[in-house]
């Protein structure tokens, strides 16, 4: 943990928030998305079809879109799309809690995914160019940070999923909002 410590203070403030966002981006995204299917299957009574439906929208919208959200972050700047993308899927995880017909679930879905078409390719274009000759470095502490979040999300939602699966989108939106 010391080490850990110590190789993420030797990166630039930038590039620290950035390792430490991603933890919240996927304790956010882990923390909800496991839960989903089950929420609309049950929570909301929707048949398999549409169940699948709108999973299938979020993960089209982001592996389908990358190619978008890398060309703007080219071209806007990786600050920008990493805050829209998070800002969007805030709105869109609000609007998962919200929503209880197929339309607005596949648009809260769609946006979701977009979102993260938006920030990944940023996050990851922004510390390639600002770890400089310490790429792999910045990489492998950025992969920790990542995998803690993918880790312990399920985990956190599957504590507040004993509350309701609304509280599980509040937070997570909080997350992403923070």
């Amino acid at each position: 943990m010391r080490r850990l410590r110590a190789q993420l203070r030797s990166f630039d403030s930038s590039l620290q928030l950035l390792m430490v966002n991603q933890f919240g981006i996927n304790l956010g995204f882990y923390m909800l998305m496991p839960y989903l299917a089950d929420h609309l299957a049950h929570g909301l009574g929707l048949a398999a079809w549409a169940v699948g439906l709108v999973l299938g929208v979020r993960n089209l919208s982001q592996q389908g879109m990358f190619w978008l959200g890398g060309t703007l972050a080219d071209r806007v700047g990786y600050k920008p799309m990493i805050l829209a993308g998070c800002g969007l899927r805030t709105a869109a995880f609000v609007l998962l809690a919200v929503a209880d017909t197929l339309p607005a679930l596949i648009i809260a879905s769609a946006v979701t995914g977009f979102a993260g078409a938006l920030f990944n390719p940023a996050v990851r274009a922004y510390i390639a160019d600002g770890a400089g000759e310490r790429r792999v470095e910045a990489f492998s502490c950025f992969n920790i940070f990542y995998q803690a979040g993918i880790l312990l999300g399920p985990l956190a939602g599957l504590a507040l999923l004993a509350f309701d699966f609304r509280l599980v989108c509040a937070v997570s939106a909080t997350v992403f909002g923070a």
